[in-house]
């Protein structure tokens, strides 16, 4: 019923727009009658170009909407969540979570409550697009899923006038999966808003989101040889016995979010060199994990559990309410400088709903008021020299101090020659997910006392060689106090340092209107490689056939793409956490060496663009041993659908 009243505020809102397009146009062309030297009326009528239709980001200026036939386009629009799934390998249904299979951090001081299994999927305040469109815009985004399961995306946004934009956006995705207990239902409503005065002097940005990425939970199947050995009856998954029956976990984030700037001293027409700004946003997460229909015994048996009698009090759910603001004083030079620097307040609110265990020392809230400086410096000097470089330093009672420090160094030293450096310092305590957890098992029921903050200093840094499409790429990572899920699925933090190494090397080769891009990366944890068990190898490559038909009103791109990664001794999928553990002595599974194969079909005509592709087409005679971490088998053969669609009115 929630979803049928979205919908039709959602129709409402664009018939009342379109109303108002209309509405606008007429007027515009009423007012736009000129007369000719013969003395006849003319009418001139305003013809929209792609450059009249843009969207930016808090990290990133104004760019169009780019329609144009790529390779790209291909990796994002395959997937429910429209990233690039190099670096990671995805479950056997959409709406699921990752496998990690590179190393990668965000370098930030952010404190949250976010499990791996629901990050897959989440729009940060970083990712929220504005729009400055000169005509109505609609923006279609499809992809199917399992058993009539569907994935669907729909943005549209209007500029009221020059001054005035807004978007709404709803996400839905519903899909049941190959196997038992594998549903995924996750829906995300966006609407958006951005305002300046005619002179630029005041401009205002911000956002409103509700996310909910709900999950059945089955803990992968019972039997692995039922599936390795291909037998005929078990090729229908239904068939296949999982270790979970009716669990559930629930995730749910929404954010206020709202940004203003205001030019202090001004200097030229639209230009205000010296300007104040202010970011506010007011978030609340909850995680919830439960099982309702039957009582489970594969993590334990009554004994290990609180509330045994009574099956509907298996439950445990945890918050994070999250209000921060901050204030900075920016100076801008034309393109060549920016520099920004201020104060930060957040107010940290962890809680949890009750508390099962009074036995164990839960507080049932912490809360923590912190305060600290940001800046952040861009300097661009001929476009031969840029640097980026952000900071900031928090300080609190309960969650100790945080820092971070970004920095990017690109220097062209030679036409269309990039050396690109980086160098990243972070240090904040990991997620909330990890440190606290309360559940109605007894031994995943327990509280980090005083945790370490979490240390990591990354550096490294590329080539670019746009003359040969080569791209050699290199990071080093050294990690203190690394936070993990051990054996036993319980909270640790390492005493000694983990250590990362990796090398990378993407390149694309084009022969007339044939085309080879690769993409490969080695990595080795050189230090505690048992605490952070990742491949050594992850490498993709993608053989195409690109061309023009139909007297050049559409594109094609037909090839063949092939992913591939060593074996390793993966972490297992933790459901009740949505954390991903280390294997116990007792456990055996390394999961990797083989490949992936997929042939596709993608195409554009005029704005849409259409995937057809057979996934894996090689599962049914390279052998049943492909997973996408223990327990959880990979996708078998599937024809995907995806289909991005742009329609300027």
């Amino acid at each position: 019923m929630n979803k049928i009243k979205i919908f039709l505020l959602y129709f409402l809102f664009c018939t009342i727009s379109s109303a108002q397009v209309t509405e606008d146009k007429t007027k515009e062309i009423s007012e736009s009658n000129i007369t000719s030297g013969l003395g006849n009326d003319s009418i001139k009528h305003y013809n929209p170009t792609i450059r009249s239709y843009k969207y930016w980001t808090e990290e990133h200026p104004k760019t169009i909407f780019d329609t144009v036939l790529t390779l790209d386009k291909y990796y994002k629009n395959r997937n429910y969540n429209y990233k690039d799934s190099f670096g990671v390998i995805p479950f056997s249904n959409i709406g699921q979570t990752f496998n990690p299979l590179l190393y990668t951090t965000k370098i930030n001081s952010s404190i949250d409550l976010l499990p791996t299994g629901k990050s897959f999927n989440l729009l940060g305040a970083e990712d929220i697009r504005y729009f400055d469109v000169q005509t109505p815009m609609t923006e279609f985004q499809y992809n199917n899923g399992y058993k009539q399961g569907h994935s669907l995306s729909s943005l549209f946004t209007h500029n009221i006038n020059s001054q005035i934009n807004y978007s709404i956006q709803y996400k839905g995705l519903r899909s049941e999966g190959k196997y038992m207990e594998q549903l995924a239902s996750n829906n995300t409503l966006l609407m958006t808003t951005n305002f300046h005065t005619r002179n630029q002097r005041y401009n205002l940005w911000g956002h409103y989101m509700v996310s909910n990425i709900d999950n059945e939970e089955n803990a992968g199947i019972q039997f692995t040889e039922n599936f390795e050995n291909g037998d005929e009856r078990f090729k229908n998954r239904d068939r296949m016995e999982v270790n979970l029956t009716g669990a559930k976990s629930k995730y749910e984030k929404r954010r206020f979010y709202l940004g203003q700037q205001f030019g202090i001293i001004g200097s030229g027409e639209n230009n205000y060199p010296i300007s104040i700004k202010n970011a506010f946003s007011a978030e609340s997460t909850h995680y919830t994990y439960h099982e309702t229909e039957t009582l489970n015994t594969f993590f334990g048996t009554q004994e290990d559990m609180f509330d045994a009698d009574n099956i509907k009090g298996h439950y445990n759910t945890k918050k994070l309410r999250k209000l921060t603001n901050a204030i900075t004083a920016a100076f801008d030079w034309s393109d060549k400088l920016h520099f920004e620097a201020g104060l930060k307040y957040e107010h940290l609110e962890f809680m949890f709903d009750r508390i099962i265990d009074p036995s164990i020392t839960h507080p049932k809230n912490l809360k923590d008021e912190r305060l600290g400086a940001v800046g952040n410096l861009t300097f661009n000097w001929k476009n031969g020299i840029e640097l980026r470089s952000e900071a900031e330093a928090m300080t609190g009672d309960e969650f100790k101090n945080s820092y971070f420090l970004d920095n990017r160094l690109t220097i062209q030293p030679i036409k269309d020659y990039y050396i690109e450096a980086n160098l990243g310092i972070k240090s904040r305590i990991p997620s909330l997910n990890l440190l606290y957890n309360q559940s109605f098992y007894k031994k995943f029921n327990y509280f980090t006392n005083n945790p370490d903050n979490e240390n990591i200093i990354q550096v490294g840094g590329s080539l670019r060689i746009k003359p040969f499409n080569t791209q050699v790429s290199t990071q080093f990572f050294t990690i203190t106090n690394y936070t993990y899920l051990d054996e036993e699925s319980r909270s640790q933090q390492s005493a000694s340092s983990l250590d990362i190494v990796q090398v990378g090397l993407k390149n694309t080769f084009q022969y007339k209107k044939f085309h080879l891009e690769t993409n490969l990366a080695y990595q080795k944890v050189t230090n505690n490689e048992n605490l952070l068990p990742l491949p050594e190898f992850v490498g993709r490559a993608t053989l195409y056939y690109q061309s023009k038909v139909f007297k050049d009103n559409a594109e094609f791109q037909f090839g063949v793409n092939a992913y591939y990664f060593s074996k390793f001794r993966s972490r297992v999928f933790f459901p009740v956490t949505n954390e991903f553990r280390l294997q116990s002595g007792t456990e055996n599974y390394n999961i990797g060496e083989y490949p992936v194969c997929d042939v596709f079909l993608h195409f554009k005509v005029k704005r849409m663009l259409v995937i057809l592709e057979g996934q894996h087409f090689n599962s049914g005679f390279t052998g049943y041993n492909f997973y996408s971490s223990p327990l959880n088998p990979y996708i078998d053969f599937r024809l995907n659908i995806g289909i991005l669609w742009y329609i300027f009115t």
